[in-house]
């Protein structure tokens, strides 16, 4: 299998968007209550992430680990990707829900950035 930086921007990308999602949105509607009545934000959001970054994460750190033989992208990623399948479980504790996903999107994006750096080193 032929790995392809590209899924490491794309997997970048998407952890990107749910950090900007996870603080972004509770700060947009702290300072404009108006907008929380119009802007519902369900569970099926946080699903629809996770079951976006699993696949395309594992696609990519696996295919970067046998590229460039380094672990530490992939364990980073494992756990942030277990993070993120924490605060999806979580749901119902908003506050570790909020943690759980900010942790795990910065760890997922960190083992990405990582991943594409041993590519180019590779």
């Amino acid at each position: 299998m032929n790995h392809r930086p590209f899924l490491d921007r794309v997997a970048v990308g998407t952890s990107l968007l749910c950090l900007l999602h996870c603080i972004g949105l509770p700060i947009l509607i702290a300072l404009l209550p108006a907008l929380a009545s119009v802007l519902p934000v369900g569970e099926g959001v946080h699903v629809v992430l996770l079951l976006t970054a699993l696949p395309v994460s594992g696609v990519a750190l696996v295919g970067g680990y046998r590229a460039h033989g380094r672990i530490v992208p992939v364990a980073l990623g494992t756990v942030g990707l277990a993070a993120l399948a924490g605060g999806v479980a979580l749901a119902s504790t908003p506050a570790i829900e909020t943690a759980c996903t900010v942790a795990g999107s910065l760890a997922l994006a960190m083992a990405h950035v990582g991943n594409w750096r041993g590519l180019r080193t590779a």
